[in-house]
């Protein structure tokens, strides 16, 4: 059920056309990350390796998360980028990429 929402919100992987990764209408790219987690979806997993992608490219310099092209960062976004990173074994990615 999960993986048939992956275009709702008008891209792929949970996101807006303009890379919104936030959007919960039905389901955002944050919270599909870590509904996977909780169903043990590989990391192989095209749709979570995708998802996960999006959200590690919206990681800035100085480790925040802008989870929208435009607006304000807020540490929540990070917070949950980094929770849906690390529960999807991205820990070592996240470490070592841009944040």
């Amino acid at each position: 059920m999960i993986l048939a929402a992956r275009h709702a919100n008008g891209a792929d992987f949970w996101a807006t056309p303009d890379r919104k990764l936030g959007i919960e209408r039905p389901i955002s790219t944050l919270t599909a990350l870590l509904i996977m987690s909780a169903l043990k979806v590989p990391r192989e997993h095209e749709a979570l390796h995708g998802a996960a992608q999006l959200v590690l490219d919206t990681c800035q310099s100085d480790g925040r998360a802008r989870i929208a092209p435009k607006g304000t960062i807020y540490s929540c976004h990070t917070a949950i980028a980094a929770a849906a990173l690390c529960r999807n074994g991205y820990a070592t990615t996240l470490m070592c990429n841009r944040c």
